[in-house]
Protein backbone atom coordinates (compact mmCIF):
# COMPACT_ATOMS: atom_id res chain seq x y z
CA UNK A 1 0.00 0.00 0.00
CA UNK A 2 3.03 2.21 0.60
CA UNK A 3 3.67 2.10 -3.01
CA UNK A 4 1.04 3.09 -3.79
CA UNK A 5 0.73 6.35 -2.21
CA UNK A 6 4.49 6.96 -3.14
CA UNK A 7 3.17 6.42 -6.61
CA UNK A 8 0.24 8.88 -6.21
CA UNK A 9 2.47 11.66 -4.58
CA UNK A 10 4.71 11.50 -7.20
CA UNK A 11 2.49 12.08 -10.19
CA UNK A 12 0.63 13.92 -8.04
CA UNK A 13 3.54 16.56 -7.68
CA UNK A 14 4.59 16.05 -11.55
CA UNK A 15 1.21 17.40 -12.12
CA UNK A 16 1.20 20.38 -9.75
CA UNK A 17 4.82 20.86 -10.82
CA UNK A 18 3.60 21.04 -14.92
CA UNK A 19 0.41 23.35 -13.66
CA UNK A 20 3.21 25.77 -11.85
CA UNK A 21 5.60 25.81 -14.81
CA UNK A 22 2.47 26.82 -16.92
CA UNK A 23 1.54 29.64 -14.57
CA UNK A 24 4.97 30.57 -14.49
CA UNK A 25 5.05 31.04 -18.34
CA UNK A 26 1.89 32.80 -18.58
CA UNK A 27 2.40 34.84 -15.86
CA UNK A 28 6.29 35.78 -16.84
CA UNK A 29 8.07 33.92 -19.66
CA UNK A 30 5.66 35.26 -21.97
CA UNK A 31 5.84 38.66 -22.16
CA UNK A 32 8.74 41.53 -22.51
CA UNK A 33 8.93 43.73 -19.49
CA UNK A 34 10.08 47.60 -19.66
CA UNK A 35 12.55 49.53 -17.41
CA UNK A 36 10.17 49.75 -14.65
CA UNK A 37 8.99 46.03 -14.62
CA UNK A 38 5.52 46.03 -16.26
CA UNK A 39 3.82 44.63 -19.62
CA UNK A 40 0.43 46.39 -21.02
CA UNK A 41 -1.24 44.33 -23.07
CA UNK A 42 -3.30 46.15 -25.12
CA UNK A 43 -5.83 43.07 -26.25
CA UNK A 44 -6.72 41.73 -22.56
CA UNK A 45 -5.59 45.25 -21.30
CA UNK A 46 -4.02 44.16 -18.30
CA UNK A 47 -0.58 44.82 -16.84
CA UNK A 48 1.63 42.30 -16.28
CA UNK A 49 4.36 42.69 -13.70
CA UNK A 50 7.79 40.76 -12.87
CA UNK A 51 6.23 39.23 -9.71
CA UNK A 52 4.87 36.79 -11.72
CA UNK A 53 8.27 35.31 -11.29
CA UNK A 54 7.05 33.86 -7.97
CA UNK A 55 5.09 31.25 -10.04
CA UNK A 56 8.73 29.44 -10.36
CA UNK A 57 9.46 28.74 -6.50
CA UNK A 58 6.17 26.08 -6.43
CA UNK A 59 7.13 24.71 -9.81
CA UNK A 60 10.37 23.90 -8.74
CA UNK A 61 9.87 22.70 -5.44
CA UNK A 62 6.97 20.25 -6.70
CA UNK A 63 9.50 19.51 -9.26
CA UNK A 64 12.46 18.60 -6.64
CA UNK A 65 9.72 16.91 -4.72
CA UNK A 66 9.47 14.66 -7.47
CA UNK A 67 12.65 14.02 -8.16
CA UNK A 68 13.10 13.25 -4.39
CA UNK A 69 10.87 10.55 -4.54
CA UNK A 70 11.55 9.30 -7.13
CA UNK A 71 14.95 8.53 -6.63
CA UNK A 72 14.07 7.44 -2.72
CA UNK A 73 11.64 4.77 -5.00
CA UNK A 74 14.36 3.49 -7.01
CA UNK A 75 17.04 3.01 -3.81
CA UNK A 76 14.51 0.83 -2.49
CA UNK A 77 13.73 -1.25 -5.54
CA UNK A 78 17.43 -1.84 -6.03
CA UNK A 79 17.77 -3.01 -2.40
CA UNK A 80 19.51 -0.32 -0.83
Amino acid sequence: MFKHIQAFAFIASLAASAFFFWAWYERYLRWDFNELGRHYDVDTQTVYTTSGFAWALPAFGCLLLAVVLLARAWRRRRGR
